[in-house]
């Protein structure tokens, strides 16, 4: 494996693992001005880390399996970044625990039309999980 590289996201130890379940969150920094969008397996400490840095959850949306949590990731970033050409907001250094590149600024992006958006894609995923099964 190359340098950085964690191996295969199916059997490494540590990272997210889409074959698990997993969840959407939208998470909320008011004093920052920014809103992040990402993923995490259920069981983890991923949310409590962002809360102790003085984020809130703002919406959750709970899959059976990551792999649905991450399409609905993909789809909020791709409609921040591709049709509103939102850019990422906070840098690494805002964000030392990581995520940056998954952030927008609150007076962009209100927080309604996000939780909006992501429940959204959400229910469409499920519909196709389910017509697929």
């Amino acid at each position: 494996m190359g340098e950085g590289s964690r191996g295969c996201r199916y059997c490494c130890e540590g990272g997210f693992k889409p074959h698990l379940r997993g969840t959407t969150y939208l998470i909320v920094n008011e004093r920052l001005g920014a809103l992040k969008v990402g993923i995490t397996g259920v069981g983890t400490d991923r949310l409590r880390s962002f809360q102790r840095l003085g984020w809130e959850v703002a919406h959750l949306e709970h899959f059976e399996m990551g792999s649905d949590a991450m399409s609905v990731e993909r789809a909020i970033l791709d409609w921040w970044r591709i049709e509103l050409v939102l850019p990422a907001y906070l840098s690494p250094d805002d964000l030392p625990i990581g995520g940056a590149t998954e952030t927008a600024e609150l007076q962009m992006m209100p927080v309604w039309l996000a939780i909006e958006r992501i429940k959204e894609v959400a229910n469409r995923v499920r519909e196709l999980v389910s017509t697929a099964a």
